[in-house]
């Protein structure tokens, strides 16, 4: 008996012409059952009754109001969007306010907002009854999973009442956009001041880091790297002994992630290229945070992340508009279209890297390739099961997988900075 029922879902579900669709979805639509409806009354109040003819009028006036109701009610409506938060991280929770005006005197009801919130479809809030000649304000939560600008699209306030036969829509202003941030990952250690190159070699004297030149001797640490233990002293006393030297007044790092589309795989939040912005963000804002010169690259942009929290702010608000696009491509729809891509110039070369990109980008290597400091490469599994790749200078080390590397970032890079 599950197999007849089975064979009859098929028999009147499978689409056995295919290409013919385009052509028969029309009927489908509500207007075309209101049509046939509206000419068989006609047939009968010619053929058969004149009281036939009322049929006729009620099916013609539900067309007619089901059209031209929906444009008349938009028309009275107007709809401002802000955000009660003006910036968030990807995954937290933003409360979005829209305050709709009706000035109509009657009350209207159906009303929907679009609002485009980086999802496959842009998001649909219905309201409910807006009274006349009235302002009311709905408010709802959103999560935003990737970064960006929000809304990405003018939202539309539309209405398809009574009858759901067309929809007319207004455009709804924006007071107070969102930006939403790339989410950071907090690490605790940084990679050994040995790899780090001091910004103008200025050290302080009074102060034990681990740069300059050596201080004193110390008992090892948890935490310590290794290039800093003393194995000389280690091997006389039978303990541990690392080497204390000057700290840097300020230490200089670069961190670069792979920004051409054509080496990164995937879309939307788990895209490899998210994946690349959210760990460099989270290594410049190590750095900036621990009172380094940092520099993010990236396409066509070289920023220095000013100190302090709004030189962070500023970066991370630069890292949510971003907007990449393949250096190949002739009908770039950016400004920079003519320019081509930043190279590192010889001057500042000699500070250390940390280069962000995929296997794909550890092969073809389109950004940022000359560099004379010390390079670390974090290189993102994206699955390309090419042949082998040629090192770059540096040590190279892969983080996790292309959909979930930053939970095992933090792990994987404190064991990087702890083991030199």
């Amino acid at each position: 008996m599950h197999g007849i029922g089975t064979w009859l879902e098929r028999l009147f579900t499978h689409d056995f012409f295919p290409g013919v669709n385009p052509w028969v979805y029309w009927v489908k639509r509500p207007i075309f059952t209101l049509l046939i409806a509206l000419a068989i009354a006609l047939v009968c109040s010619v053929f058969v009754s004149p009281v036939a003819l009322i049929s006729c009028a009620a099916i013609l006036a539900v067309i007619l109001l089901g059209y031209g109701w929906p444009q008349v009610t938009a028309r009275g409506l107007a709809a401002r969007l802000r955000f009660l938060e003006r910036r968030v991280t990807e995954g937290e929770t933003a409360h979005a306010i829209v305050a709709v005006r009706n000035d109509w005197p009657w009350p209207v009801w159906g009303v929907t907002l679009e609002v485009d919130l980086g999802g496959a479809e842009p998001a649909a809030v219905a309201l409910a009854k807006v009274a006349g000649w009235s302002t009311v304000e709905f408010t709802w939560p959103c999560t935003p999973e990737c970064r960006g600008h929000y809304p990405r699209q003018t939202p539309r306030l539309a209405t398809s009442f009574p009858f759901g036969l067309t929809s007319a829509a207004r455009d709804a202003a924006i007071e107070r956009p969102l930006v939403v941030w790339p989410r950071i990952i907090d690490l605790d250690t940084l990679a050994d001041a040995a790899e780090t190159r001091p910004a103008e070699d200025l050290f302080s004297e009074n102060r034990i880091g681990d740069s300059g030149d050596m201080l004193g001797t110390r008992p090892f640490r948890n935490g310590d790297s290794l290039r800093r233990v003393h194995w000389a002293c280690t091997a006389r006393l039978g303990t541990m002994i690392v080497c204390e030297r000057q700290a840097a007044v300020l230490s200089a790092v670069r961190v670069v992630f792979d920004s051409d589309p054509a080496v990164h795989s995937g879309s939307g939040p788990a895209s490899t290229l998210e994946q690349s912005i959210r760990l460099a963000a989270s290594v410049c804002a190590a750095y900036q945070q621990a009172n380094a010169m940092v520099e993010c690259c990236f396409g066509h942009e070289s920023i220095r992340v000013a100190p302090g929290g709004p030189g962070l702010t500023r970066f991370l608000d630069t890292l949510a508009g971003f907007e990449a696009c393949a250096h190949d491509h002739d009908d770039c729809q950016h400004t920079h279209a003519a320019k081509a891509c930043r190279r590192i110039h010889h001057g500042n070369c000699g500070v250390f890297q940390v280069t962000i990109t995929t296997r794909r980008g550890l092969r073809v290597r389109t950004e940022h390739r000359h560099v004379h400091g010390d390079q670390l490469w974090l290189v993102i599994d994206d699955g390309d099961s090419a042949a082998a790749v040629s090192h770059p200078a540096g040590r190279v080390v892969t983080v996790g997988s292309a959909t979930t590397p930053l939970p095992s970032f933090r792990r994987t890079w404190r064991h990087l900075c702890h083991a030199g």
